[in-house]
């Protein structure tokens, strides 16, 4: 596990120079009401490092008042905020973990709720249930890398109680 998420470091820290690149000619793509999250995968490989996994890079922009279903990730993923505000839940089986804009690092846990705004990041390990939703006017757009085994879906909805 800890050699997935180096990798995925790795991948992470080597791209972001391409991301700033990309998301500056990519074309925006909204959300709406019938589609609140829009997922647009930016780079995609296999990974050699990695038998059988897939790294990729997707960029989410999550529709204002959008609440994201109770899921879990079939590999490690991290994200960042670029812009607006998200505010995430832990429902069960793990902890996120998140370094904040001024390089703080902290840990949430089952039952705990965290307000993520720009420049802050998180890694979600594989099969924590989560969920998270924007509570602000404005879109949410988060730039994310993953490794997940190839085939898999990006999530899977599980049966949990969310927070209130």
């Amino acid at each position: 596990m800890k050699q997935k998420i180096r990798n995925l470091a790795l991948f992470a820290a080597l791209t972001f120079g391409v991301i700033t690149a990309v998301l500056a000619f990519a074309d925006e793509s909204t959300p709406t009401a019938e589609t609140p999250v829009v997922r647009e995968v930016l780079a995609s490989s296999e990974s050699a490092e990695a038998p059988g996994e897939e790294l990729a890079l997707v960029r989410y922009t999550i529709a204002p008042g959008a609440v994201l279903p109770v899921h879990t990730h079939p590999g490690v993923q991290m994200a960042s905020v670029e812009s607006g505000t998200l505010t995430y839940h832990v429902v069960e089986n793990g902890e996120v973990l998140v370094t904040r804009a001024d390089g703080t690092e902290e840990s949430f846990g089952p039952g705990e709720t965290v307000t993520f705004t720009v420049g802050d990041s998180w890694v979600e390990p594989e099969g924590m249930v989560h969920y998270a939703e924007n509570l602000t006017d404005e879109p949410v757009v988060l730039i994310s890398a993953s490794l997940f085994a190839e085939g898999e879906p990006a999530s899977t909805v599980v049966e949990a109680t969310p927070a209130p």
